[in-house]
């Protein structure tokens, strides 16, 4: 699976991308918006894993330009926001799941195996 991850955090970005490669996806890492923007105007991901606050803004535009061009299958918002607030905006915006930070690596290798359009447990916005 063709995975773009947006995370400011580098160590959390670092460990996330290495358990993601172990289970056999490809990732491509990046740590503002402006780079991940620019990457999916370039590039085709079947997922992007994003944290929504950036140093350089939030991440709801992007996700809802993602969706609108279809250059994205499978939206997964990774926060340390878990207000019903940010649960509510992420869905709008146009993210598919919505998990809290420290993230369940678990919870996140089911959310990614999901077929699309199949709702998960309790982590769906």
């Amino acid at each position: 699976m063709q995975i773009l991850l947006l995370e400011d955090h580098g160590e959390s970005r670092d460990i996330i991308a290495k358990l993601l490669v172990h289970c056999g996806h490809t990732v491509t890492v990046t740590s503002n918006l402006e780079e991940a923007s620019d990457l999916l105007g370039k590039m085709r991901f079947e997922v992007l894993l994003s944290d929504i606050g950036l140093p350089d803004g939030d991440a709801f535009d992007l996700v809802a330009e993602a969706k609108r061009s279809l250059r994205v299958m499978k939206t997964v918002a990774l926060t340390g926001r878990a207000t019903d607030s940010d649960r509510e905006l992420s869905r709008q915006a146009g993210f598919d799941h919505f998990l809290t930070k420290p993230v369940d690596f678990h919870e996140l290798r089911s959310l990614l195996e999901e077929e699309p359009g199949v709702p998960a447990n309790s982590h769906t916005v």
